[in-house]
């Protein structure tokens, strides 16, 4: 679910971007693509249990920390939603979850 808040967002910020006319509003589309493609590989990889999912997460951790720090803090919201699912994949349980077999 939280996946799909993050390809939510940047679909969002990329057709924003490109409707007012930023000036770096073609800028924003492929980082909007790449980071909103591994919001999908996230949501993916999670429902074949395959922890590549974690390493995704990873990755937009730290894109969207950079991006607080560099382009805009309220990427900050993202980063707190990246921090809530790789505490998630910490737990037993999605530890065990993630070591049983794909149905």
């Amino acid at each position: 679910m939280l996946a799909f808040i993050g390809v939510l967002f940047w679909l969002s910020t990329i057709i924003q971007n490109i409707a007012v006319g930023f000036p770096n509003g073609w800028a924003v589309v492929p980082v909007g693509i790449v980071l909103g493609g591994a919001h999908v590989a996230i949501s993916w990889l999670t429902t074949r249990h395959n922890r590549r999912a974690v390493a995704a997460m990873w990755f937009v951790f730290v894109s969207d920390s950079l991006l607080a720090i560099f382009v805009d803090f309220l990427a900050v919201v993202l980063v707190i939603f990246t921090i809530v699912l790789l505490l998630l994949a910490r737990t037993s349980s999605a530890r065990k979850w993630f070591s049983s077999p794909h149905s």
